[in-house]
């Protein structure tokens, strides 16, 4: 995964992070918005329907960073351990 700062005009980069944190309008809109990058925005929970929800947005629109909230990334590996 890439640092959000290494992302650049036309890359796309998804967060499923809530905007009303405080890392949040950072992470979502203010630095992809400053960098011309393509902000994909993810609510609800990552394994929902199933637990390839998100890696299956993810590789339809060719994201190149993603941003989680930790909750998410416990969650995906509570969930889906294996990545399957």
């Amino acid at each position: 995964m890439e640092h959000i700062f290494d992302i650049s005009r036309g890359d796309v980069w998804f967060s499923g992070s809530d905007i009303g944190w405080v890392v949040g309008h950072s992470f979502i809109v203010y630095g992809p918005l400053i960098r011309g990058a393509t902000s994909v925005l993810f609510e609800g929970k990552p394994t929902v329907p199933h637990t390839g929800t998100l890696w299956r947005v993810v590789e339809q629109l060719k994201v190149k960073a993603i941003y989680l909230a930790p909750t998410a990334v416990r969650i995906l590996k509570k969930e889906d351990y294996e990545g399957e």
